[in-house]
């Protein structure tokens, strides 16, 4: 019996980590699978071919809300190509509402609810016998249920090889369940945390490491929900930093102790990354959703970790949670983004399957969408109209400032408008976007400087033509190339080639004590490494104001991603 298992991921760079431990599951009961990834961007019919080309009599497919309707699609397509491939289905997404968009499909044989380790080799034994399960075994394997002793599961990582996971992201699992109650999260419904031994964690970092992913993403819902298994792993962690790979990790930062804030200072800069939950400030709003957090605490801890400047920190807001409405929302949004984190994911209520929101949502007035991935239209504190809004100010969000590219032009403009709050200022940029069509078609990384620009000379002209300065700078140090935009290019940079090269001879003896690798180079590669220009950046900036300041597009910080920078000469 040829059995294969599916995954249809998100994107390209992600892998599925369940297919893998059921893989390990059925081998483990002596039963031969094969893992089929695919990702939703190859479309419809290559999958489609990719599957029905491989001949199996049963395929089982992992679903959660980025595919599922692509699953309910290539099942009904394998069912017309041949009737008699047994088809299974499981994951988050069938294992509530007695198995979601596929409850009652024709296509399907099995529905597998919660986690399948041991229910599909049951199932899989049963289908090699020329068996069927029974009404009792029926609803056990349609019922959630989760695995207690995750230790007894058969290691998933035996299944990643040396140099399989270039350029895709590896997942890594230490715990199951959260210690929290979210209403809006399913991993609130297996109750509790669950563990895998230390042994087992590091075994499994060792075949990552090899893997060839520069990201290693732990999938525990929250990493520092124990102290001292924290530390070990942190510990653990330190002799990659040699591998050129990158740790990220999920906190809520309420509850992050002095130990792991003092150990997380040690590790080497770009080692680890931190995504951290805020999702509101306001107490009702996160009593109502079991949140309880104690949002002053997070706040203070979060800005210990910027001040380290050794971590990439991620923070996380929900738009459309109970009793936020428009105005209180702001508040939320004013208070993250003054933290200046290095990404700030704006994101949206999504009334996932067995969460407690979706079960109440006609009590806090929720109309969502009836599809995948059920996403808020509107609720009693924040109608229709000001989601949309909210929608083009997390596109303006995530084009501007998320880029990373404009960071000193955005704190300059915010310093300048102190008195226009952060989310008016987004507010006001969305509306010109929307106005001038700009959020309606791709807009390449390049242009951006040009658009801010146009857009604060239309709506703020009061503003000095120091935002120049400011978008040079950021232009050079993130986009790491000399060939400036027309519109912000100063007469120095037209000679830019010839006047590099005098710069360069001029402070040669100084950049050579900066970086000492430049004295082992020719000048032609210290050329195309170090740029050289002058800047009279407004004092706000925070950058000395006058003076010559050198772009290293060989050195990139691997926090930031920015070319390092060097003041070289302040003129008086």
């Amino acid at each position: 019996m040829k059995t294969l298992l599916v995954a249809v991921n998100s994107q390209y760079v992600h892998t599925n980590l369940a297919v893998l431990y059921l893989k390990a599951a059925s081998s483990k009961a002596g039963i031969d699978v094969k893992v089929l990834q695919f990702s939703v961007n190859e479309g419809l019919k290559q999958i489609f071919g990719g599957i029905v080309r491989e001949k199996p009599d049963v395929v089982a497919f992992s679903c959660y809300v980025w595919n599922i309707e692509y699953v309910v699609k290539l099942i009904e397509d394998i069912k017309k190509a041949d009737s008699g491939i047994v088809v299974i289905a499981g994951g988050p997404e069938i294992s509530f509402d007695n198995g979601g968009l596929l409850s009652g499909h024709a296509g399907v044989d099995f529905l597998i609810g919660g986690e399948g380790e041991e229910k599909l080799p049951f199932l899989l034994k049963l289908l090699m016998e020329g068996k069927r399960p029974d009404k009792n075994e029926n609803e056990w394997l349609m019922g959630y249920s989760v695995i207690e002793d995750l230790n007894q599961l058969p290691s998933p990582y035996l299944y990643i090889y040396k140099g399989s996971l270039k350029h895709k992201i590896a997942y890594l699992e230490t715990t199951r369940g959260c210690p929290f109650h979210c209403a809006f999260c399913i991993s609130s419904v297996s109750g509790g945390v669950r563990t895998f031994n230390p042994e087992r964690v590091y075994r499994a970092l060792e075949e990552l490491v090899e893997s060839g992913s520069e990201v290693i993403k732990f999938v525990d819902r929250t990493f520092n929900a124990n102290e001292k298994r924290v530390l070990d792993i942190l510990n653990h962690i330190l002799k990659f930093s040699q591998k050129r790979v990158v740790f990220h990790f999920e906190i809520a930062p309420e509850i992050l102790t002095e130990k792991t804030i003092l150990k997380l200072a040690d590790m080497p800069p770009g080692l680890v990354q931190i995504e951290a939950g805020i999702q509101s400030i306001h107490d009702e709003t996160l009593g109502e959703v079991e949140r309880f957090s104690r949002v002053d605490i997070a706040f203070t801890n979060l800005q210990r970790i910027l001040s380290m400047g050794n971590i990439h920190l991620h923070v996380d807001l929900i738009a459309g949670l109970p009793f936020e409405t428009y105005p209180r929302f702001k508040e939320s949004f004013n208070r993250v983004y003054g933290l200046f984190t290095h990404h700030f994911q704006l994101g949206f209520l999504k009334l996932l399957r067995g969460t407690a929101l979706r079960e109440k949502s006609e009590h806090y007035g929720y109309r969502y969408r009836n599809y995948p991935p059920y996403e808020i239209i509107s609720n009693r504190c924040l109608s229709a109209n000001e989601v949309l809004v909210l929608k083009d100010i997390e596109a303006c969000l995530d084009l501007f400032y998320n880029s990373g590219r404009i960071v000193i032009t955005l704190k300059w403009i915010h310093y300048m408008l102190s008195g226009i709050e952060y989310f008016d200022f987004y507010e006001k940029l969305a509306y010109w976007m929307r106005t001038n069509g700009y959020l309606d078609k791709p807009v390449k990384v390049s242009d951006l400087y040009e658009i801010l620009h146009i857009f604060i000379k239309k709506n703020f002209p009061v503003l000095p033509e120091g935002i120049i300065e400011c978008m040079r700078f950021d232009y050079l140090r993130s986009m790491k190339n000399p060939s400036i935009p027309a519109f912000m290019r100063k007469e120095e940079d037209a000679a830019r080639k010839r006047r590099n090269k005098k710069k360069v001879i001029e402070y040669r003896t100084e950049l050579e004590q900066v970086l000492p690798r430049l004295k082992k180079i020719p000048m032609n590669d210290i050329l195309h490494q170090i740029y050289v220009t002058t800047f009279k950046l407004p004092r706000e900036a925070g950058i000395p104001a006058d003076s010559d300041i050198a772009f290293d597009f060989g050195d990139i910080c691997p926090v930031t991603g920015f070319s390092g920078t060097y003041q070289l000469g302040a003129k008086t």
